[in-house]
Parts: structure tokens; C-alpha cells; sequence
């Protein structure tokens, strides 16, 4: 059970993160937000293990989401957090079980890891209005 959890926990660290700063105008005031991302893999086992004399199908089919974590901070000291995932960054499936196949779905998503950063552009775009909309909503609670 020991060696199992050491194998998760060597996956999990082998996942770089990410992490960016923008500045987004706002009415009130220019609002600073760090977003933090992290790769997160599901993996799920297709079809089976063939019997003696007969081809296996079992595969493990793998998807790579970017979970995202921002903190944002207002001029006036509001501040703002949201997380959220974003649509798979990446995908792929592997001949045999997905326990021995996670060190290397893990070293083929971080081979991505520029394709990660870029992920994490878009979803700092994508949240622009929604951190909008959140200081809108304080600024107008504060006032």
C-alpha cells in the first residue's frame, strides 16, 4: 500500500505549475491578480485484460486539465479569489493498466508544459470579465 501511495505522490509532484500576474483595469482602479495553475490527470482503464492465449484491450485513456487559482487584489484592498478548471489541455490513451502506465503519461504531460503556459493565458483572458464583474459587485457593497 506504502510503494502505491509513493508512486501517486511521485506523479503528482511531477506536474509542474504555473503561475502568472496581470494588472486589469477597472473604473475604481487598477486590480492586480496572481493566478496559480496546476495539471491535473484523470486517468480511466478501458476494456480488459485477455485471457491466456488471448490479446488484451485494456488501455488507459488519460485527460490533462489545468486547474486554475487566482487571488486578485483591488487599490482599495478588496480583494477577490476564484477557482476553476479549464477544458482538457491535453489527451491520450496507453496499451495496458493505468497504474503502470502513469510515470509515463506523467512525463508526456510534462513535456507540454509550454502548451500548459499557454492554457494559462487564455484562462486568465477568459476570467478578465468575470474578475470584473466580482469587483463591480464589492465596489458597489463598499459604497
Amino acid at each position: 500500500m506504502f510503494s502505491i501511495f509513493a508512486l501517486s505522490l511521485a506523479v503528482a509532484t511531477a506536474t509542474p505549475a504555473h503561475a502568472a500576474t496581470r494588472t486589469v483595469d477597472h473604473a475604481a482602479g487598477p486590480v492586480t491578480a496572481d493566478y496559480r495553475g496546476h495539471v491535473h490527470v484523470r486517468h480511466k482503464e478501458v476494456g480488459m485484460a485477455g485471457p491466456g492465449g488471448r490479446p488484451s484491450t485494456l488501455r488507459c485513456a488519460w485527460t490533462a486539465s489545468l486547474a486554475v487559482e487566482r487571488q486578485a487584489q483591488h487599490g482599495s484592498g478588496l480583494m477577490a479569489s476564484r477557482s476553476f478548471s479549464t477544458e482538457p489541455v491535453a489527451s491520450g490513451s496507453r496499451a495496458g493498466s493505468c497504474q503502470t502506465g502513469k510515470r509515463a503519461i506523467a512525463k508526456e504531460v510534462a513535456a507540454l508544459a509550454e502548451r500548459h503556459e499557454q492554457h494559462l493565458a487564455a484562462a486568465m483572458e477568459a476570467d478578465r470579465p468575470i474578475l470584473l464583474a466580482e469587483i463591480d459587485r464589492m465596489t458597489a457593497l463598499t459604497n
